[in-house]
């Protein structure tokens, strides 16, 4: 026994020495120190992902490496990994002396997760151990920013440039947010002082090129951005501001050679390819831009605004039948199954409704759209959609030699969801042998349910980083978004308007009910849409709305929010369509959100016209002929109780209804809406919500605008990206 222990004891004690031996060896070849080294340089030429493996693989061997914890915190915050960024900082504390300049990296990534609060402690706490800290300065002013007090953000920037009169970032903030004020002149004179004083900086001429561009002034604009190109050759964002310099002067083939250029060097550019598609499209090379569109949208299939820029010039250059939509249309056709499967209905009709805009014929998008309306109890647009599948249907056909008469047989094959359709058809049919339609002998779906006029204008915003043009294409997608919409008829200006004036002066003379100017902001993580609303009699501002959103579909949910916020505030109007002895019948229904028991006035036609301020219509009370209570509704139309006012019945067909109230928790009304609950008004003649939809929405919007958010914006994003 003993001679086994000693034995085994050796063992194990060679064993250990032949481990130490190597690991002595593997901590030779590769420190901590080394580790660090490497991951450093990874870090300084831009590779953050390089960096942050070796800067694990440090820490793996020195855990209690401070500045190894400093710098893989910064690592993942510029990689937007920012509750990491959070997490390696406090460790970073533990063990680095680097106090001040991790708290203010903690501080500024609390701000990009929306802890407003806590950043803004963190850097009062430096501030109170280190009065004359340049960098938590910088962390305050941008928490001004976020909370839209540019004057207070400008005063902290000017606080720190007392403390070093030369610094880099404090003049190029300055410069951004003076520019951003309106102050031109004094942005140019920071912008003077930081190229003086940092006159070898490519960055200092590429935010100079920038800021001219904001001022109009595209020659300076152009040389400054080709000074930081001489500087640094590799300045990729550079090239990006060039090209859209370019773009904005209307020399579309020196874009698509800088394009192709920065493709080179890099495919995944997305931006490059889309504005080699948008030059392209302007030079009337329809097939290259769409060409140029797909091969971006490979990259990048979530770059709403390409897709869109995409659809749109298939659908207005190339045939119904081209296979080509068919592809395009399946992109929306998986999301919608994506959106069934998180049960977000409203987004998936938008997705099905989206991709029979790209592909009218196609028939799964239509019979899962129309299962949809099945679903909701529409089985009179149910059966409308069945006969468009049925009339646009492709058969299968199989040719069979007859035995007995050597003779062939042409045998039409039909799929179980054509036959299942086919019985459906003649059911719904039967069953709706005795509604409102064969009652009174008419055909709702040729009706012009046409009641609101709006026209859509947007003004130049001059050079755009992320997407050129983006104005006029999300001006078309609003237009778009309103083609499911029968009661509106809405007009886009696809030419930019010179300003209010000039967008009055068409929408009143267009004869225009409402006319909407929109403005677009965009980062790369967020997309935001003000919409200012006036009448096109008057010309008097209706109201306002600001639409921010952040994460996947932010530019389709910015649409979509925009079209419901309009049809919230538009009245529910409609036509006589007949009179029989005080029974009428109207071309609304529960389509429209109208059920049993709701009121309405009757107005001459022609009579009712919107308000001169604010919401709602307005008109005279010698112009009223009566009141019209629904007794029984079905989709499209609905009849009622006419009770004339006064002595002489004077209502001729085609005078209109107005609703003045739906009855309190009125069957069919619902909060979480249908398939065509978001593609009608919701108002009453007051302006004010009549359905108990319109009423959560409005909730929800006022709590929205309520909350305090961290809100992404060009100018932020760009002084955070100072170095």
């Amino acid at each position: 026994m003993k001679i086994r222990f000693f034995a085994s004891r050796g063992l194990c004690l060679f064993i250990l020495m032949s481990a130490a031996a190597g690991l002595s060896a593997q901590t030779r070849s590769k420190s901590a120190t080394s580790l660090y080294d490497d991951a450093y340089r990874e870090q300084q030429a831009g590779n953050y992902y390089g960096a942050v493996e070796s800067y694990r693989e440090a820490l793996q061997l020195n855990p209690q490496y401070g500045d190894a914890w400093y710098n893989l915190a910064t690592c993942v915050y510029n990689l937007g990994e920012y509750d990491l960024a959070v997490e390696y900082a406090d460790n970073a504390l533990r063990y680095s002396r680097r106090t001040s300049e991790i708290q203010n990296l903690k501080g500024i990534a609390l701000i990009s997760l929306g802890r407003m609060d806590e950043a803004k402690e963190t850097f009062n706490a430096i501030l109170a151990k280190y009065p004359n800290d340049i960098d938590a300065r910088f962390g305050l002013a941008e928490l001004k920013l976020y909370g839209g007090s540019l004057s207070s953000a400008e005063n902290l920037y000017l606080d720190a440039l007392k403390r070093d009169g030369k610094n880099r970032k404090a003049l190029l903030s300055l410069a951004l947010v003076s520019a951003e004020e309106g102050k031109n002149d004094l942005a140019e004179k920071y912008i003077r002082q930081a190229i003086e004083y940092h006159n070898g900086d490519p960055e200092v001429y590429y935010l100079a090129s920038y800021l001219a561009t904001k001022r109009g002034n595209l020659t300076e604009a152009e040389r400054m951005v080709r000074s930081a190109i001489q500087i640094n050759a590799n300045y990729d964002r550079a090239y990006e501001l060039l090209s859209n310099i370019l773009y904005e002067q209307r020399r579309y083939n020196e874009v698509i050679d800088l394009c192709d250029y920065r493709i080179s060097r890099n495919r995944s550019l997305t931006g490059a390819w889309y504005l080699k598609g948008l030059s392209q499209k302007r030079l009337g090379n329809s097939e290259g831009a769409i060409a140029t569109f797909s091969t971006g949208l490979t990259i990048d299939p979530y770059d709403e605004v390409m897709r869109f820029a995409l659809e749109q010039i298939a659908c207005s250059t190339l045939s119904v039948e081209d296979p080509r939509r068919a592809k395009w249309a399946a992109f929306h056709i998986n999301k919608a199954k994506e959106f069934k499967r998180n049960f977000d209905g409203p987004s998936e009709r938008y997705e099905y409704q989206k991709a029979l805009s790209v592909d009218p014929l196609n028939a799964t998008a239509r019979q899962s759209f129309a299962n949809m309306l099945e679903r909701d109890g529409f089985y009179e647009l149910y059966l409308q959609q069945l006969k468009f599948i049925k009339e646009n249907e492709t058969l299968t056909s199989t040719t069979e030699i007859q035995k007995d008469e050597n003779t062939p047989k042409t045998t039409v094959k039909r799929t179980a969801q054509q036959v299942k359709n086919d019985d459906t058809i003649e059911a719904l049919e039967s069953m709706m042998s005795d509604n409102l339609a064969h009652k009174w002998s008419i055909d709702p779906f040729y009706l012009d349910k046409s009641r609101w006029n709006i026209g859509i204008y947007f003004v130049e915003s001059g050079v755009q980083i992320l997407h050129a043009d983006v104005e006029e294409i999300v001006s078309l997608a609003v237009g778009s978004i309103f083609e499911g919409v029968p009661s509106t008829a809405v007009n886009v200006q696809t030419t930019a308007v010179s300003g209010y004036g000039d967008a009055y002066h068409q929408a009143r003379t267009s004869g225009r009910d409402y006319f909407i100017i929109l403005s677009a902001g965009e980062t790369e993580r967020s997309f935001s849409l003000d919409a200012q609303v006036f009448s096109g009699r008057t010309g008097t501002k209706t109201t306002d709305m600001h639409i921010y959103r952040t994460g996947n579909d932010r530019f389709a949910k910015t649409l979509r929010r925009l079209r419901q916020a309009v049809l919230d505030i538009l009245p529910i109007r409609g036509n006589i369509l007949n009179n029989a002895t005080n029974t009428l019948l109207v071309d609304l229904g529960k389509s429209d959100g109208i059920v049993k028991g709701a009121v309405f006035d009757v107005v001459k036609q022609g009579k009712i016209k919107t308000v001169d301020t604010g919401t709602g219509v307005v008109y005279n009370s010698s112009d009223t002929l009566g009141t019209f209570t629904v007794t029984k509704a079905n989709e499209e139309i609905a009849e009622g109780e006419y009770k004339k006012k006064g002595f002489y019945d004077v209502l001729n067909v085609g005078d209109e209804i107005v609703l003045v109230k739906l009855p309190d928790n009125a069957e069919g009304q619902s909060t979480e809406g249908n398939a065509v609950t978001d593609t009608k008004p919701a108002a009453n003649a007051e302006g004010e919500p009549a359905t108990q939809a319109a009423e959560t929405a409005e909730r929800e919007s006022l709590k929205e605008s309520m909350k305090v958010q961290a809100q992404e914006s060009p100018l932020i994003n760009m002084i955070r990206s100072i170095l």
